[in-house]
């Protein structure tokens, strides 16, 4: 059955703020590894966890659900693209430069970087950026730049992206080991499958729709199990994308129905990107500040763990109230001439 895409995401508001939240848990147990040696459930010494495939397949998902109606539409593909880049770029570039300037007041913290890494990380050309939590970014820039010529020109986009996804599935399986990474990305077929699912929610009704979250979740701590006893069977992009893909299949259906969504899990939702772009440097402040306060000769690092989530959290909705909001309201209201969006739309790195 045929389904409009009218349906306002409120339960993927949710999705996307455990997303990135889960980024943020990761990260957060990388750095207390690296400083204090402390690893919850020695998750920072697997190869991945699972939340930055989900977190691709929910940018895919936003990217086609709220856009792809205007295929072929060369004014709103412009509109697009250009709305990307004020919502992207500034927030990153203002943290990049303090990730750039910090080690003048904290030796500690990092050497100096070179001409050319400094361009390619304010670019994006690099998968090894200077604010290192923004890695993905790269992947998620160049899939906006994909679905932009998709929107300008699909006829004949459609099949070039289908090519590209078959060649990076089969560079994966080393059939075409000599592709390079950087354009023929695992990450960039993981946000396509996003995108899939979205055609899928549009098009098809889904009657088993809790049945897809159920395996999905299941699927997931299988991978973790997997993980925890270090076997190497599964191949972890795949699996995880796959998980988050019927997770995000069931979820897309329970969102044609309207729901009351907490409005604090919506708020982070919408804080999103400034909890992905802010919550590196803000880990490893806060991380440095309770070491030399001597936190963890008194508490248990898992306490401290907590409390830096809960403290960094707080600090990336400051930026987002006081830094992204207005910056990006007065970018667009300069570029676009709009004093408002003409119409919400959900946040993340899909605004």
């Amino acid at each position: 059955m045929k389904q409009s895409n009218s349906g306002k995401l409120e339960i993927i508001q949710i999705s996307r703020a455990l997303a990135i939240l889960f980024v943020l848990i990761g990260h957060a147990n990388n750095n207390f590894y690296q400083e204090i040696g402390y690893d919850w459930f020695n998750v920072a010494q697997w190869e991945r966890t699972g939340g930055v495939d989900f977190f691709f397949i929910v940018t895919g998902f936003m990217i086609y659900y709220l856009y792809n109606k205007y295929a072929g539409n060369k004014e709103k593909a412009t509109q697009f693209l250009i709305k990307r880049i004020l919502r992207i770029f500034p927030l990153y570039w203002i943290f990049t430069t303090l990730a750039l300037i910090a080690p003048l007041a904290f030796p500690m913290l990092q050497e100096g970087y070179s001409m050319e890494v400094t361009l390619k990380s304010f670019l994006l050309l690099t998968n090894e950026p200077i604010l290192s939590s923004a890695w993905s970014l790269t992947h998620i820039v160049f899939f906006y730049l994909l679905f932009f010529a998709y929107m300008y020109k699909p006829v004949i986009m459609k099949p070039f992206i289908g090519l590209l996804v078959g060649l990076t599935l089969l560079g994966e399986m080393n059939i075409f080991p000599f592709l390079p990474s950087c354009i023929f990305s695992i990450s960039i077929v993981e946000i396509f499958c996003g995108a899939l699912v979205a055609y899928l929610s549009i098009h098809f009704t889904n009657k088993y729709a809790g049945l897809c979250i159920v395996l999905g979740l299941a699927g997931y701590f299988l991978v973790w199990v997997h993980n925890v006893y270090s076997l190497t069977f599964i191949p972890l992009s795949l699996a995880y994308g796959f998980c988050s893909m019927l997770i995000m299949y069931g979820i897309a259906e329970m969102d044609k129905t309207k729901r009351n969504v907490p409005h604090f899990l919506s708020y982070l939702g919408g804080a999103s990107y400034s909890i992905y772009i802010a919550h590196g440097p803000f880990i490893k402040g806060y991380l440095m500040i309770f070491m030399k306060l001597n936190f963890f000769d008194i508490f248990h690092p898992f306490f401290g763990l907590i409390m830096i989530i809960f403290l960094v959290t707080a600090s990336c909705c400051m930026v987002y109230n006081i830094v992204e909001k207005p910056l990006v309201e007065t970018l667009r209201r300069k570029v676009l001439g709009k004093k408002k969006v003409s119409q919400p739309v959900p946040h993340l790195l899909a605004k």
